[in-house]
């Protein structure tokens, strides 16, 4: 398998490259500069550096005569610049930050600097970019799983590299439309690309027949949903969902991974010719894209800012950093090297596609992913360089025990200067950090507090006038809206105040093994008057007794926080259940409403806990995404898992998923 991390010498450029013959070597001020930097060698080094100047100068001679050895002569041709190797790179959308990486390679010289003159081409309506590449039309694409139906098809694809390790590929609807689930979808009109088979695979592992299904070619223009023409579209989870919500209103999303498909995302590949025809080509440019990526996921602002001033307008700058956002939680950029493969997975979904007779199932995978074989990489003119290598090796004996203390002394130095910028990347990232948490609590007691109390207000002032004869039904009526009003502010007060004592560490955590059906039947019943009072019927199924490692008194506020919003937000009429199940491994505390639901974006924006205004509740309550916030990140502190769906009833559902205990019994806290 392809090692990321391996270090290329580099593809030939610049005066005298071209295979076969020697290259004269120039060190410039600048390239001198660069090298001084990454090696992190000072001045006083450097100057230790050149104590033994005969040594270099016998370096130096012997390169010289292995020079002679290689090539008999230097022509004045063989001097001059070679030419940049020109490619072709085509994507598989149009441009966009799914791409981040490569505009990073092309603008930061990544391509130049490896010999490379790189055209990125966007994809166009109606066309197959992976085909252009199989058709030899580009050297490189950007393509999908689907290279797997291809590679069995006879089309010698190859992997090189794998950006995404989870798939944003995703079916989009309006949620203003009467669709709530798959089923009723697979009657509609659906938009879709080329290549996208993953989505055949949900549809068979949700027992649809994509026979009897409507499928229409992709346009890329959400005015196609917005419009009607199509009832659902393939988009990335990762862009348009964003863009849809802002300038139409809410989605619904249907995702594979909802029905167990978790392939990969967006990877780059090539074809056999173009590895066999120049593999050092293929090499410079792998390494010169994942250098892209790596510094694209780093600076996610420059790029968006870079796509803008380039590339496209197509997309609003708010839209393309929500785009890097989300993309950086399906790259993994911070849990495995940019660009990783793993050919086991690979295997298994060739099996998932194998079952679904998409694929044949003794189907070999073997030249499909990318192996660099260091003897494609050599040079034709190794064999001659033999001999002059020898020589410089036996003059190099020479100076090796000189070298060897450098070498050693250098290394010492240079870590003790990675771990002095480790421990302060360590502190800067800390400090960002509480930062990142100050503002976001600043944003909400600005926003959503101000939006608490101007209701106390507003009553109040209107209770308090003299001169406004109220009858005693209106007096009533202010009262009970004056009464929500302040108890919706007490609440977020108290959520603000428990989430900032989690934050800064001053709220410990105290685990203990609890019965979670018990502590919800606890805790839901508390609200049994509250909803008998607004017609809502309130279920409480607390299941058979589970043991549960947790903080009591965070996972009952997390259950409050959840019963409460949801009572807020169902209508007369409507029920609320809480249920409490165990598979053995995890138990689960589920709070379903059938009340006006949240769309995606609000759920995303509420979890990151960014300030977001809720719908109003069904009795004027002001909504706020507080409760939400603080209950993800209790959660998170009891290694628990807090996710949000829609109810395909209507409504939402919230689950918190918490590990079951292994220990006795007998120490449980009820």
């Amino acid at each position: 398998m392809l090692n990321f991390a391996r270090c290329y010498t580099g593809y030939p450029a610049g005066p005298g490259a071209a295979r076969g013959h020697f290259c004269r070597l120039h060190v410039s001020p600048h390239l001198e500069q660069r090298t001084r930097a990454m090696t992190g060698v000072d001045a006083e080094t450097r100057g230790d550096m050149r104590t033994p100047r005969w040594l270099f100068l016998a370096l130096f001679m012997a390169a010289l005569l292995a020079g002679a050895v290689n090539s008999p002569t230097l022509s004045a041709a063989e001097v001059k610049p070679r030419a940049l190797t020109k490619v072709t790179l085509q994507l598989k959308w149009a441009h966009q930050f799914q791409f981040a990486g490569y505009y990073a390679a092309q603008a930061k010289g990544y391509y130049r600097d490896r010999g490379l003159d790189v055209t990125i081409l966007p994809a166009t309506p109606g066309g197959k970019p992976m085909e252009s590449v199989a058709e030899g039309k580009a050297e490189f694409g950007v393509g999908t799983t689907d290279l797997l139906m291809m590679r069995a098809a006879g089309v010698p694809v190859v992997v090189l590299a794998v950006i995404y390790q989870h798939s944003p590929l995703t079916l989009m609807l309006d949620a203003r439309n009467d669709i709530h689930n798959i089923h009723q979808l697979a009657r509609g009109k659906i938009m879709v690309a080329p290549h996208e088979t993953e989505l055949n695979a949900y549809f068979a592992a949700e027992g649809l027949d994509i026979s009897q299904m409507n499928f229409v070619d992709h346009t890329f223009d959400i005015e196609d949903l917005k419009s009607g023409r199509v009832d659902a579209m393939s988009i990335y989870s990762t862009d348009e969902p964003y863009q849809y919500a802002k300038e139409v209103g809410p989605v619904r999303l249907f995702r594979p991974i909802d029905g167990g498909v978790d392939f990969y995302g967006d990877n780059l590949f090539t074809t056999e010719s173009v590895l066999k025809n120049d593999p050092a080509m293929v090499q410079a440019f792998l390494d010169a894209s994942l250098d892209g990526w790596r510094y694209a996921m780093k600076h996610p602002v420059e790029i968006v800012d870079l796509i803008l001033d380039t590339y496209s307008k197509r997309k609003a700058r708010d839209n393309l950093l929500f785009e890097a956002r989300k993309s950086a939680d399906l790259i993994l950029a911070d849990v495995v090297p940019v660009g990783f493969v793993n050919p086991a997975r690979w295997e298994r979904i060739a099996q998932h596609y194998a079952g679904l007779g998409l694929l044949p199932k003794d189907m070999s995978l073997e030249g499909f992913i990318f192996e660099q074989d260091p003897a494609d990489t050599l040079p034709a003119w190794m064999p001659k360089a033999l001999l002059g290598a020898t020589l410089v090796a036996v003059l190099a004996l020479l100076g090796g025990l000189w070298l060897a203390a450098f070498n050693q002394r250098l290394r010492r130095e240079m870590e003790e200067r990675e771990q002095a910028q480790g421990a302060l990347a360590q502190r800067t990232g800390e400090l960002e950090e509480s930062n990142s948490q100050k503002d976001v609590l600043l944003t909400v007691i600005g926003h959503d507090i101000r939006n608490l109390f101007n209701p106390l207000l507003i009553y109040a002032q209107l209770l308090a006038d003299p001169n406004h004869k109220l009858d005693p039904k209106t007096v009533q009526e202010y009262g009970e809206k004056l009464y929500e009003a302040g108890r919706n502010a007490s609440e977020v007060l108290e959520n603000l105040l428990e989430w900032a004592l989690v934050r800064t560490g001053q709220r410990q955590t105290h685990m203990e093994i609890t019965d979670l059906g018990a502590l919800a039947r606890q805790t839901a019943g508390v609200y049994s008057a509250d909803a008998s009072l607004r017609g809502v019927t309130l279920h409480v199924e607390p299941g058979p007794p589970g043991k549960v490692l947790l903080d009591r008194h965070q996972i009952s506020t997390v259950i409050r926080n959840l019963v409460n919003n949801a009572l807020k937000f169902t209508p007369k009429g409507g029920e609320v259940t809480v249920s409490v199940c165990h598979d053995g491994k995890n138990a689960k505390a589920v709070i379903a409403d059938t009340g006006i639901g949240m769309d995606q974006d609000l759920v995303s924006r509420v979890l990151s806990g960014a300030s977001a205004d809720l719908a109003t509740g069904a009795k004027g309550e002001v909504g706020t995404g507080v409760g939400l916030a603080l209950c993800r990140q209790l959660v998170l502190v009891n290694n628990g898992k807090l996710s949000i769906e829609q109810n395909p009833g209507g409504g939402t559902v919230f689950t918190v998923t918490l590990a079951v205990a292994d220990v006795p019994a007998t120490h449980t806290a009820d």
